[in-house]
């Protein structure tokens, strides 16, 4: 669910285009390979068929460390990405998106990097062509600069006198390009009361680290993530770039808002293996066991880092994930089911604008689970003909403002007087485990009673509040098909202040509750089934 305040961003920039990468095979839910789609069955085998089981298995893979959290345009967005079209093809759905493909593609004017460049001036890996999004990447508010300098490694570029940790003095970093570790020593031990254990403080921050370097006389800042974070070593920061313009985001604002008078931008431990000629990894695990601060000096003693940030405006491409099923009628309806891919990735701009610090949150809850729900409801009408079509969208950038729901309601692929009811799952696996709550029928009394004649039908034990909810109604995708006059109902966990890790690092899959989420997804598909199938209208 989105925050209302300016939020996170994402996904690798290539100045040539578009970054193919070839990535790490993810950690798939075993029964994606042989589970067999089914044929038709009734309401009742329909809802039998999404189990807590498989609730949970899904959950594990969208909120996986490998998928950093899902930001906009990231790879551990476009991983889950890749996963959902695979199983929307084995159970037989219609590709929905542009030229037969699953992905329903939008522009969207953003801040991308222009012009950038990372290289070493001599030693081995002297002309390596470390490309701009796949090895490194600029970081929003970074100064536009070209310098070049020696580089040294400095921990996690924090000095603190109280913790008796300094990373940065200052006759090692002046005149050099410092390179840290994101996040901030003992950040996963809750045990320690050094930094505050595993609660992140404002050392953490990008912006904290930035303004240290310039401060000890560091000409540049390289961020690497580290490996108590960040598991695939090839990958710089993501979730950083690019950025849509809007809601407080401009290219003369972020020029005139650097984090610090220094260019920063991150890569990633491979590369940073290949300026030091050292593991980077066991460096980071000596500092976490000694306790203590030290530097990383290059082997090649005369290597110069190079480096150079610079920013323009420009439209590229953002995806939802759409597919089909046909109905019987044929007659231009459609009822559309959705729920948010993305989360906030690392949280980068929230920090950047105050609120927040970096480390990847998982989005278990937001929203790992009604994507998660989106898919089971999917499988489970696999197989089926409906009377009226259904339309089954992943959306992206939700967590940036509802961007991808907008987008498709500003050309939608059925008229909006044609779409019977819009349902829409967002973190429905938190807070009261006996109890959700039905946003969007205040107005709309008969679909409160459709509603709860389904509820009913399949004999759910959850509570249902249909009174509640108004203040998150806006922040949820199914909000900007109903400022289309859509009928628009929002399927969500309830009270959210009673969720103690709402877009923090602790939202994982361990800590869901796989039963609730299971719950509401049968009442989501019942309440299709009775619109879809059944021809029920209030």
């Amino acid at each position: 669910m989105t925050i209302p305040a300016f939020p996170v961003p994402s996904r690798w920039w290539s100045l040539a285009g578009l970054v193919s990468l070839a990535l790490p095979a993810p950690l798939v839910p075993q029964e994606a390979e042989t589970a067999a789609v089914p044929g038709p069955r009734t309401l009742q085998e329909m809802v039998d068929s999404i189990t807590v089981e498989e609730i949970e298995e899904l959950v594990g893979f969208f909120a996986a460390p490998e998928q950093a959290g899902r930001g906009t345009r990231s790879p551990g967005f476009d991983r889950a990405a890749e996963y959902l079209e695979k199983e929307l093809e084995r159970l037989g759905l219609e590709p929905a998106g542009d030229d037969g493909t699953w992905r329903l593609s939008f522009p969207l004017e953003s801040v991308v990097p222009d012009a950038c460049s990372f290289a070493v001036s001599t030693g081995p890996v002297e002309g390596q062509a470390w490309v701009a999004g796949r090895d490194f990447v600029p970081l929003i508010g970074s100064t536009e600069a070209a310098l070049s300098g020696e580089p040294v490694f400095a921990g996690f570029a924090i000095d603190e006198k109280k913790e008796r940790w300094q990373d940065l003095p200052p006759k090692k970093i002046r005149g050099k390009v410092v390179f840290a570790f994101t996040r901030e020593p003992f950040a996963d031990n809750a045990k320690t009361k050094r930094f505050e254990g595993a609660e992140a403080t404002a050392h953490s921050m990008i912006s904290s680290k930035a303004k240290a370097v310039a401060a000890a006389g560091g000409v540049a800042l390289v961020i690497v993530p580290d490996p108590g974070d960040y598991p695939i070593a090839s990958e710089p920061m993501t979730s950083v770039v690019p950025v849509p313009l809007g809601r407080g985001m401009n290219l003369e604002l972020l020029r005139r808002r650097p984090m610090a008078e220094i260019p920063v931008m991150s890569v990633s431990r491979e590369v940073a293996d290949q300026v030091f000629g050292a593991d980077v990894a066991a460096y980071w695990a000596g500092l976490e066991k000694k306790k203590r601060p030290s530097l990383l000096e290059p082997v090649d003693e005369a290597l110069q880092v190079q480096v150079s940030v610079e920013w323009a405006a420009k439209e590229i491409p953002y995806y939802n994930l759409a597919a089909r099923l046909r109905g019987s009628d044929q007659d231009g309806e459609v009822v559309v089911l959705g729920a948010h891919l993305d989360h906030v990735g690392s949280n980068f701009f929230a920090e950047t604008y105050g609120g927040g610090t970096v480390a990847t949150h998982p989005g278990a809850d937001d929203n790992a689970s009604g994507s998660a729900a989106l898919l089971e409801v999917a499988e489970a009408l696999a197989g089926s003909q409906p009377k009226e079509d259904i339309l089954f969208l992943w959306f992206t950038g939700e967590e940036l403002g509802l961007l991808g729901s907008q987008a498709y309601c500003e050309k939608p692929l059925y008229p909006h007087d044609r779409t019977i009811v819009m349902l829409n799952m967002d973190q429905i696996g938190r807070t009261d485990p006996k109890e959700f709550n039905l946003g969007g029928v205040w107005d709309r009394p008969e679909w409160e009673k459709l509603v709860k004649k389904a509820h009913k039908g399949i004999k759910s034990r959850l509570k249902m509040d249909a009174k509640s909810g108004r203040d998150m109604y806006a922040r949820s995708d199914q909000y900007s098909f109903h400022q289309k006059d859509v009928p628009a109902l929002f399927f969500f966990e309830g009270n959210i202040n009673d969720n103690e890790v709402y877009h923090k690092p602790g939202d994982v899959p361990a800590t869901m509750a796989g039963d609730k989420t299971c719950s509401i997804a049968q009442l989501f598909l019942a309440v299709c089934h009775a619109v879809a199938y059944e021809g029920e209208r209030p």
